[in-house]
């Protein structure tokens, strides 16, 4: 019995250990959808990526450089919980589109989609936990593979995809494949001279302009938290102002709507209008040296 329990200890250690190895990582995909060869260091190490390639990498949580073929080098941070994203060195655009999903429990007549403009993106970073979709790039969408990703208790969800622009593939209409809400062109794309779009870093704030004391207050507190999550590299200590920027934004969602700064909804609150520099950011460009 006590070499049974032994046993069971020392699996439980090991397992132990393999998920604090593999929790600490974060899956970023280095792409070139480009039809030129593309030259990046990622933390000293070269990627040489040939057209219409890509690679997968997995960084730790904490601080980053990038360097482009030019010389340009782009010092970046993972923060705890990140979901990962894509590293976009070519400025390559990036589409996101939708999948509707509904449990064979119910019937949902859906009403033919409008149309409208598809958001895109090409951030030299794009970041999964700021933009948010539940298909990577090359991640094919089928009817199988929803439920699987279906979050507790809903039968009706509208997945995303994020697709690179060498996903060329137009829609499979045989069974078990899923049907994308709106048609877009994928197009082949030639850029004669490919160039990462690197932002300008911004240390500016939209402050709303009010006499509302406790409103202010409460801006103040998210904004000093933004700047304290932004300057730690511990993760219990984001873990732990995550959740209290969590508790002031249902507050200003529930309490302060008239301002229009909260947007989404009461369990997912969405304060980008404040233009803040980490919060609800799984990565962030900390400088840029050309």
């Amino acid at each position: 019995m006590k070499k049974i329990f032994l046993l069971l200890l020392s699996v439980f250690f090991i397992s132990n250990s393999l998920f604090a190895a593999t929790d600490d990582k974060h899956i970023f995909y280095l792409d070139n959808p480009t039809n030129k060869n593309i030259k990046i260091t990622v933390d000293s190490k070269v990627y040489n990526l040939k057209p219409k390639t890509y690679e997968v990498l997995n960084l730790k949580m904490g601080k980053h450089i990038a360097e482009l073929s030019d010389g340009t080098k782009v010092y970046f941070k993972i923060f705890a919980n990140s979901k990962g994203g894509i590293i976009n060195p070519t400025g390559a655009t990036y589409t996101i589109n939708y999948f509707r999903y509904q449990s064979p429990r119910i019937s949902v007549d859906w009403r033919d989609p409008e149309d409208t403009v598809l958001p895109t993106f090409d951030d030299f970073i794009i970041d999964k936990n700021y933009i948010a979709w539940e298909y990577d790039i090359f991640e094919e969408v089928t009817k199988e593979s929803m439920p699987k990703k279906l979050p507790p208790n809903e039968d009706i969800h509208v997945f995303t995809k994020i697709y690179s622009p060498s996903e060329l593939k137009e829609p499979d209409y045989t069974e078990g494949k899923a049907i994308e809400v709106y048609s877009f062109k994928k197009s082949d794309i030639d850029m004669e001279n490919p160039k990462a779009n690197l932002p300008k870093i911004d240390s500016d704030y939209n402050i709303p302009n009010n006499d509302d004391k406790a409103f202010q207050n409460y801006i103040k507190q998210i904004i000093d938290l933004d700047k304290a999550y932004m300057n730690t590299n511990d993760a219990k200590k984001q873990k732990k102002i995550l959740q209290e920027y969590d508790k002031i934004a249902k507050i200003i969602w529930s309490n302060y709507s008239k301002y229009n700064i909260a947007q989404g909804s009461y369990d997912k609150v969405d304060l980008k209008a404040l233009n803040l520099k980490s919060l609800d950011r799984g990565v962030i460009i900390t400088e840029i040296e050309e």
